[in-house]
């Protein structure tokens, strides 16, 4: 409808006053001729004219308006539909977004939002309506935990009054409950008010930080590869001149300077055994890899890890039927295998359980966590009941010579050895702690393929009947 015009319904009732008004024009004109015949008539027929032309105009005028009108209404009905169609794909891309979205106006009252607000900040949604105050949002989050263990009410003044002022646009993280970080982006609107975007953005953090991670311990290993080259090139000279002077003196190792020079020798040992650790860790060391059953080798160890972990651990061996074979030196795995163990035993002082088990990974069912080149893996992992790990612990565990026990009670190189061999076999490793519930230490290894490891020796290669049939469960 036109502004400022009457209404259709008024137009068509003037419309047909005037048209009454016509016909009494009419109607009089020609009473008064046939009245008074003897009168002129001519001021009678003009008046008459003149108001048959008036009239027209007027109706003629009425239908141009209610043409305009129709054409008018008909632009507004496009309108309405483009409006109501842009309306909808808005509705429908808020709809669709991962992240969470709200509007509040300049009196910071809630005007819009989407599906995923509610579980990006852990507003109820049954308090979510147009016109909500913020103040109210801000308070229920605040009584759920959203900023942590703070007073509901000093909190949400004080969130308020930093909004008001302005401090609180821009981005911002901020860490939920459960260890979630949130990404805000707020940024004003004209009128007043403000949006605001919440990104869920721990993936990313957890990649960064194990980007960061990775980039520190290639750093150590570079650097530890350097001092490990120098150290072993002094334990060479003080190894062969102390052997040289043993077989100098040939006296049977009863007199003193044999000794003493014994000792000597016993230490630049355990020296050297350092060096080899540190040669693991930075992934520099001679590995043989063949392909072998990690079954068999761990049932193969059953009695020593029995011996060595103690009667206060029960140990649960379980490995899986049908288990790939892994390709991997025997030797060294075997020790990642006795450092695990190790550390678990230690990990829980008043006794508990020892858990070792197989599994295979195949490239389809990798977990977002599981940070390794494409390809199926062959796993162990080994759990305890122990003490468990600080996030801060966790993230320092591979370094070498770090070491939560008492002075003298461990080198720190037990871990660092794990990761370097696993690392340059081509797999990885992960730790999964909860303080005072236990540790979970899950290495990965390629899978080995036997056919063209058979036909590399020629046919006559390593035999893997263990392998072909695998160990069965053993739970002691």
């Amino acid at each position: 409808m036109a502004l400022g015009w009457p209404p259709r319904p008024a137009r068509w009732a003037i419309g047909f006053a005037l048209a009454l008004l016509l016909v009494l024009t009419w109607s009089g004109a020609a009473y008064v001729r046939h009245s008074h015949p003897e009168d002129p008539a001519a001021w009678v027929w003009g008046i008459a004219t003149a108001s048959t032309l008036l009239l027209l105009s007027l109706a003629g005028m009425l239908a141009r308006l209610d043409a305009l009108e129709r054409r008018h209404e008909a632009v507004l009905l496009r309108d309405r539909a483009s409006l109501a169609g842009k309306t909808a794909q808005l509705e429908a891309t808020l709809a669709g977004m991962t992240d969470g979205i709200m509007m509040v106006d300049a009196n910071l009252r809630l005007l819009a939002w989407n599906e995923r607000f509610p579980d990006c900040t852990g507003v109820p949604r049954e308090m979510l309506r147009v016109g909500t105050p913020l103040s109210d949002m801000l308070r229920a989050q605040a009584e759920a935990g959203e900023f942590g263990a703070v007073d509901a009410e000093a909190e949400t003044a004080r969130r308020m009054a930093l909004i008001r002022a302005g401090g609180s646009t821009g981005t911002m993280l901020r860490l939920r409950p459960g260890g979630r970080v949130l990404e805000l982006r707020r940024n004003p609107i004209a009128g007043g008010g403000f949006v605001t975007l919440y990104t869920d953005v721990t993936a990313r953090q957890q990649s960064e930080q194990k980007l960061r991670q990775a980039e520190k311990m290639a750093a150590i290993g570079r650097l530890t590869a350097g001092i490990v080259h120098d150290f072993n090139n002094l334990l060479s000279t003080i190894i062969g001149n102390a052997e040289l002077l043993q077989r100098d003196l040939a006296g049977g190792g009863n007199t003193a300077p044999e000794r003493r020079l014994q000792l000597v020798l016993e230490s630049a040992g355990r020296g050297a055994d350092l060096v080899g650790r540190l040669l693991a860790f930075a992934r520099k060391q001679q590995l043989a890899p063949s392909v072998v059953d990690l079954n068999t080798i761990v049932d193969g160890m059953h009695a020593l890890m029995r011996s060595t972990v103690g009667s206060a651990v029960r140990l649960r061996i379980t490995l899986l039927d049908g288990l790939w074979p892994a390709l991997v030196d025997t030797v060294q795995i075997e020790h990642v295998i006795l450092n695990l163990a190790v550390n678990a035993r230690d990990a829980m002082p008043q006794g508990g359980m020892l858990t070792i088990e197989t599994a295979n990974l195949p490239a389809s069912s990798r977990g977002p966590g599981e940070d390794l080149p494409p390809g199926d893996y062959v796993t162990l992992a080994v759990t305890d009941t122990g003490t468990g790990m600080t996030e801060e612990v966790r993230r320092s565990a591979f370094e070498p010579f770090f070491t939560t026990k008492a002075p003298g009670e461990g080198t720190g190189l037990g871990l660092s050895q794990v990761y370097g061999v696993v690392s340059q076999s081509g797999g990885g490793v992960e730790i999964d702690s909860v303080p005072g519930r236990g540790t979970t230490v899950r290495i990965y290894l390629p899978r080995a393929d036997v056919d063209a490891a058979f036909a590399a020796a020629g046919g006559g290669g390593q035999s893997l009947g263990a392998a072909r049939n695998p160990v069965p469960q053993v739970s002691v």
